[in-house]
């Protein structure tokens, strides 16, 4: 029997991963290294919020978090995708709403 990470464990594991390539690119290149980080702060900050509600949909049983995609911008947070019913639409944009950080959720998703 093999042993399966938990979904959330798994999704954090990628985005460390992530994280730690894009901080490699930069010894591959001819260009003179420079102190100018490859993400800026803003954008960090704007991928860290939505892990943080990607995490939290991931942990909601009622959800198929697979079908939700997550994206923020100046902690504005916008869901899309599909989900099985109304209930279920609100239920991630209220989710998302209290995540800390999220000053709104622009709640695009579809129901199927």
């Amino acid at each position: 029997m093999s042993y399966k990470a938990p979904p959330i464990i798994r999704v954090i594991s990628y985005l460390l991963i992530l994280f730690a390539l894009s901080g490699c690119a930069g010894l591959f290149s001819h260009e003179p290294f420079t102190h100018e980080p490859l993400i800026k702060k803003e954008d960090q900050e704007d991928l860290t919020l939505a892990m943080q509600v990607k995490a939290k949909l991931i942990e909601t049983k009622e959800l198929s978090a697979a079908a939700i995609h997550v994206e923020a911008s100046n902690e504005v947070v916008i869901l899309s995708g599909f989900v099985e019913t109304e209930s279920q639409r609100k239920l991630a944009g209220s989710i998302a709403e209290k995540v800390p950080n999220v000053k709104q959720v622009d709640n695009k998703i579809k129901v199927k």
